[in-house]
Order: C-alpha cells, then structure tokens, then sequence
C-alpha cells in the first residue's frame, strides 16, 4: 500500500515536470519568435538605411556644411543627400528602440544613443524642418513609435537649430 502511494506520488511529480517543461519550452519558443520578429525587421531598416547612405555620396561633407551656413540655399539635389543622411539614425534609433520593447535591451540604451545623436542629425536648420516634415506621416503610419517620437521631440525642444554652427565656430576660434 505504502508502495503504491510512493508510486502515484512519483508519477503525479514526473508528469508535472514533464507538464512544467513543455511550459518553457513553450515560453521560450515564443519569445525566440518575438526576437526573430525583431531582428528581421531592424535588418530590413537597416538594409534600407545603408541603400539611403549610399545616395548621400562623397558630396555629403560639402552638403552639410552648407546646410549649416545657407541652409535656404540647398538645391533638391543637397537636401535629397541630406535626407538619406538623416534618415539612417532615425532606423538606428528605431531598431534599439524595438530592440528594448522585446526585453533585449534596456530602455536607456535607447534613450542615450538618441540623446547623443539627435541635436546633431535633427538639431540644425535642416534637420530641424526634415524632422517637423516628416513627424505627420510618421505619426500616420506608425513608423516610428510614439515614445520614440516623443523623446526626439523632447530633446529638440531643448536644442537650437544654431548649436552645431556654433560648436563648430568655437572649435575655430580656439585653434591657433
């Protein structure tokens, strides 16, 4: 009799193993989907970012600079090369972005890189207009999401479009 309790008792504790096991299993088969997910789609944005950069060319330098000192004047053209300079880090920003809503990444991570580079791509005459341009059809089509957008916002409102012009011109004055 004691025998055959031990027995149930043995089979009942196996056959939950067995049932807790295939929980994981299950669990981590899904989050390995959520992952893939992820990492096809920032490949896909990534794939696009470097297809914009190659459209920026070797020209991109002299295209900046202008975009500094007489943004009104930017041909089609300059502003075309500005754009695919611009658009990169916004992908960039987005793939960590998706990256930390999986549980990959932390959400700082995110937010410091977007810290670093958002007045430099988006803080000056030209990226400030692109980023105003386009935030309506990003908004649209949820391209980019809304918390993202929102921290870009954020940070823009505390940048001057003249910054990097100055910054620059600092660096000038202290060479001797």
């Amino acid at each position: 009799m004691i025998g055959e309790t031990s027995n149930r008792w043995l089979s009942v504790t196996a056959n939950l193993g067995v049932l807790v096991g295939l929980i994981l299993v299950i669990f981590e088969m899904r989050q390995n989907q959520e992952l893939m997910k992820v990492n096809l789609t920032n490949h896909y944005y990534s794939s696009y970012a470097q297809a914009e950069m190659l459209f920026a060319g070797e020209n991109l330098p002299a295209v900046w600079e202008k975009s500094l000192l007489d943004p009104k004047n930017l041909s089609l053209k300059e502003m075309r090369i500005l754009e695919a300079h611009t658009y990169a880090p916004i992908t960039r920003w987005i793939n960590l972005y998706r990256l930390s809503e999986a549980g990959i990444l932390e959400n700082r991570f995110w937010q410091t890189q977007v810290n670093v580079d958002a007045g430099y791509y988006l803080g000056t005459p030209y990226g400030r207009a692109y980023w105003d341009n386009i935030k309506p059809h990003a908004l649209e089509s949820n391209f980019i999401p809304m918390e993202l957008l929102h921290y870009i916002d954020d940070i823009l409102a505390d940048t001057d479009p003249q910054d990097m012009r100055r910054y620059f011109e600092s660096i000038r004055a202290a060479i001797k």
